[in-house]
């Protein structure tokens, strides 16, 4: 299968953002950006753009799909589940002829029980990714899907510029909340090497089609990243101990209760406190980063450059 025009929704967010680099880095594909007419994102002036409305439409997303090989789903969580935009995106490309059907679902195993019963979002990333494989299955083979499961981007996780210190560690001020033990594992892949295994994907698209994609750069816990701030830094951190039960429980409340902002605070336990959620894809899954060439990467190059950065700021 052949997969030359490539269109990527939410370009300029923080997957979206490495994920269109890598594409451009790919001279065999034709580059599309799928935007909202209201957007105010700078966007690269050589690079083709479609633009919808708001309103994100079944009929103005299969005309901006009309062409295109693959579609790229880089929304970030609160629109692709909210409003049922994420069916909308399938259906669409499905109406479209698309071949290949990447949606937003990077981070756990949105199909693992385990993770759907903890985080809502990931329920629903769950239920969007089943509606895509049972859409695919209806065409015939003529649209297939790739999906991604990368664990924590932990480059950005120690961005706090990016991530508002997502997992409650502070480079710059030397200070981490450590949640329950501290010794929670969970796959790491950096967003460069999320973005890379997408690429990767479209370039061997009869080996990845209708396939979850796993990738682990290394594994890791809150306790470890700490640890090895510190060694690099030669100073020690001030460290927080919290249960991450109560923070569960408001969160769950704050987000049945239509507060969609909540999820993060359940995304970030979900890393970091004592739960099992299958994060530790390299003892329960296949990983692919050795198939898909990625580059090695290990955790005293992520924290070194979240120092460096650190001191910039």
């Amino acid at each position: 299968m052949s997969l030359k025009n490539v269109i990527i929704a939410g370009a300029t967010g923080s997957l979206g953002a490495p994920i269109l680099s890598a594409l451009l880095n790919e001279p065999s594909f034709n580059i599309t950006i799928l935007t909202r007419t209201t957007s105010s994102a700078q966007l690269p002036a050589n690079i083709r753009v479609k633009k919808v409305s708001d309103a994100f439409t079944v009929s103005e997303l299969t005309e901006a799909f009309k062409g295109q090989d693959a579609v790229v789903v880089a929304l970030s969580t609160t629109p692709i589940t909210k409003d049922d935009l994420a069916f909308r995106l399938i259906d669409a490309a499905v109406a479209a002829g698309v071949k290949r059907f990447i949606p937003s679902e990077f981070g756990s195993n949105n199909l693992d029980p385990r993770a759907r019963k903890l985080v809502p979002v990931y329920d629903a990333k769950g239920a969007m990714l089943e509606y895509l494989q049972k859409r695919a299955a209806e065409t015939g083979g003529r649209l297939t899907w790739t999906s991604f499961s990368c664990g924590s981007w932990l480059d950005w996780a120690l961005n706090p510029a990016k991530s508002n210190n997502f997992l409650s560690i502070s480079v710059k001020h030397r200070t981490a909340t450590i949640y329950d033990s501290g010794l929670s594992r969970f796959s790491v892949t950096t967003s460069s090497n999320t973005a890379l295994a997408v690429v990767k994907s479209l370039l061997i698209s009869s080996e990845t089609a209708n396939k979850q994609i796993f990738t682990s750069d290394f594994v890791t816990n809150s306790r470890e990243i700490v640890a090895a701030l510190e060694k690099q830094l030669g100073s020690k951190f001030k460290i927080d101990e919290k249960d991450s039960a109560p923070i569960l429980r408001e969160a769950s409340q704050k987000f049945d209760a239509g507060e969609y902002n909540a999820t993060f605070s359940l995304l970030a336990m979900s890393f970091v406190a004592d739960v099992d959620v299958g994060y530790d894809f390299e003892k329960e899954q296949t990983v692919w980063n050795e198939r898909l060439g990625l580059p090695k990467v290990g955790l005293d190059e992520v924290v070194k450059e979240a120092i460096e950065l650190a001191d910039r700021s």
